[in-house]
């Protein structure tokens, strides 16, 4: 487990794109229960 050849972790395109991926991700669920609460 301790030789990756997939990717690496220290690799700052892999970082920087699971960085995005995550901010999407919350920005996505932060505007689905803002316009849940919108529309009730």
């Amino acid at each position: 487990m301790s030789n990756s050849s997939s990717q690496s972790p220290k690799s700052p395109r892999s970082v920087w794109s699971f960085v995005l991926k995550v901010i999407i991700t919350v920005a996505t669920a932060i505007g689905g229960l803002l316009g849940v609460q919108s529309c009730m």
